[in-house]
């Protein structure tokens, strides 16, 4: 799991050791890591932690092989690390600020997932569950960068799961909800996003996340999914072959499309 230092990804990290996974950790802070697996380790979790970025395939590699060192092959990815440049127009951003929101969001749940696909596939079962964000389904002034990258973690969710179709492996994306952190804290203390905007707490996140990563959805695989869904609603709603929810852009009307030139 990535990003384990956070709110959220604290919250993930104890829900699966309560539930008896043994479970690598990641995250770029190491006295906050090692506090994470500290407390991990005294409540009788089995666990590894593993500093670096995940924007970094050497991290990444030495990541997935202490894992599969450890414990075994990797059977659940938790794409949770991620990064939201400044408020900013796209005219007044900080094109670096811009780049790295798009690296750790998007680059890295990639090399994550190229990682331990292999071994999953080869095991024919495998779940690779990405946090990403509602602001990746709507604009968001000011947010570019967070949105572009969140709208293309979903995309990229949604080509795992097809790609990996009829292979045991799912992959699911997930808005967990609206979860206060410290940079959110700072917003709403500068007045720039109101509190009620974020109602919801990250062990409910926490526990839809290993919900996905039971097997018992794997019907979803593909969809993007929002802390407020009801999964067994949804799963018999996709059981029947009703759509669910992914992104799909709105078709213009055949007379607005090109017209071949030859």
């Amino acid at each position: 799991m990535t990003g384990a230092t956070g709110v959220i990804g604290r919250a993930i990290a104890a829900e699966f050791g309560a539930r008896g996974a043994a479970v690598l950790v990641t995250g770029r802070r190491k006295e906050v890591l090692d506090e994470v697996a500290d407390g991990l380790r005294r409540s009788g979790v089995r666990v590894e932690a593993v500093v670096g970025d995940v924007t970094d395939p050497v991290h990444v590699e030495e990541a997935v092989a202490r894992a599969n060192e450890a414990f075994g092959p990797v059977t659940t990815l938790v794409n949770n690390a991620g990064a939201a440049e400044g408020m900013a127009t796209v005219a007044d951003s900080d094109p670096s600020g811009w780049r790295d929101t798009l690296l750790s969001n998007v680059y890295g749940p990639f090399l994550f997932a190229h990682a331990v696909l292999p071994s999953m596939l080869e095991a024919g079962r495998g779940r690779i569950i990405t946090v990403a964000s509602r602001a990746g389904t709507a604009v968001v002034p000011g947010s570019s960068g967070y949105v572009v990258s969140k709208t293309a973690a979903i995309r990229l969710s949604e080509a795992i799961a097809v790609e990996t179709r009829g292979t045991g492996v799912a992959a699911f994306s997930l808005h967990p909800g609206g979860i206060p952190n410290p940079s959110v804290e700072g917003m709403i203390e500068r007045g720039l996003v109101p509190r009620d905007r974020f109602p919801d707490r990250p062990d409910d996140a926490a526990r839809m996340i290993a919900d996905l990563a039971s097997g018992r959805y794997d019907v979803l695989s593909g969809a993007y999914l929002d802390l407020n869904d009801n999964l067994d609603e949804v799963a018999e709603l996709a059981a029947r072959q009703t759509p669910v929810r992914i992104l799909r852009v709105t078709d213009l009307p055949d007379d607005f499309h090109a017209v071949p030139m030859f």
